[in-house]
């Protein structure tokens, strides 16, 4: 999947519309696309949640 096609679905699956991230243009495979997934869930639990607390 291309660039879009992972901000597309991060959106989707992870619920956050108006996700804007900035990726590399390039050719991604599932498990990228699920390292990537993993990558930011951990860096939301954090360093967001973090600030709520």
């Amino acid at each position: 999947m291309d660039q879009s096609e992972v901000v597309d679905r991060l959106r989707e699956e992870l619920d956050i519309p108006f996700f804007n991230g900035t990726i590399k243009e390039r050719e991604y495979t599932e498990v990228e696309y699920q390292k990537i997934k993993a990558d930011l869930i951990q860096y939301f639990d954090d360093y967001v949640r973090n600030v709520e607390n």
